[in-house]
C-alpha cells in the first residue's frame, strides 16, 4: 500500500439481507454507501427481524429522512403504510406530472 492511502473500510450487510438485495451484487453492497437502497428494498421486502436491524443500524430519524426523500410508488402500498405509522411518514413525495 502507498504511504499517504488510506482504504476506508467497507461495512457490509448481515447474510440474513441477500435474499431482499437479490438485484444487488450482496459482496458489493456497503451498509454506509448504499443505505438508501437498503432502506427501499428492507421496506418492501424485509421481515421484522431486518426492519429492526435497519432501526438498530441507522436509527428511526435516519430512515424518517430517506423514505420521505423517495418516491411513493417505490413502495408496495402495504409495506408503504407500514413505514408510514413506523416511522411517522406524514405524506411520501409524488412524481411531478407532465403538463399536457
Amino acid at each position: 500500500m502507498e504511504q499517504g492511502y488510506t482504504r476506508k473500510s467497507h461495512v457490509g450487510l448481515p447474510d440474513m439481507f441477500r435474499p431482499i438485495m437479490w438485484s444487488y451484487r450482496f459482496e458489493d453492497i456497503d451498509a454506509d454507501k448504499h443505505r438508501e437502497e437498503i432502506i427501499v428494498n428492507t421496506v418492501n421486502f424485509g421481515s421484522l427481524r431486518h426492519w429492526r436491524w435497519l432501526i438498530n443500524h441507522y436509527g428511526k430519524e435516519e430512515i424518517h429522512r430517506v423514505l420521505q426523500r423517495r418516491l411513493a410508488t417505490e413502495f408496495n402500498p402495504e409495506s408503504r403504510n407500514l413505514a408510514r405509522l413506523i416511522f411517522g411518514i406524514s405524506e411520501y413525495r409524488h412524481a411531478p406530472r407532465s403538463a399536457n
